[in-house]
């Protein structure tokens, strides 16, 4: 039960009570008896309490995920993700002048790193 819940109880039982005893004087000579109403009770007092709670909404926090720049391709790495055979790629590695840097272990066979070792 919440503070303002038991206040409002209290207010109103508190004013059942004040309101009880004012009937319940003695009567008094030459007068006649009447019979007093049945008191009541705090579980006769019904009551209806109607809280509305604040709602407050907050949006979400926009996110910004920056990918990383893709790495740069050799061409070695370009050829066997194009699907070329290992023939093919020799070829053009001749065709290209056979640039030193197609052969990673200088053993004079090049994209080993992408097509595996060669014999």
């Amino acid at each position: 039960m919440s503070i303002s819940t038991a206040r409002i109880r209290a207010a109103i039982l508190g004013g059942v009570a004040v309101l009880g005893l004012a009937g319940c004087a003695r009567p008094v000579a030459g007068t006649p008896a009447t019979t007093p109403d049945p008191p009541t009770t705090a579980s006769q007092q019904t009551s209806t309490v109607v809280v509305v709670p604040t709602v407050t909404v907050t949006p979400p926090a926009t996110v910004t995920v920056e990918k990383p720049a893709p790495k740069a391709m050799t061409p070695c790495e370009r050829m066997f993700a194009a699907g070329y055979s290992y023939d093919a790629a020799y070829v053009a590695w001749v065709d290209a002048g056979t640039p030193l840097n197609w052969d990673a272990d200088k053993d004079g066979l090049p994209c080993e790193q992408s097509y595996g070792e060669q014999n």
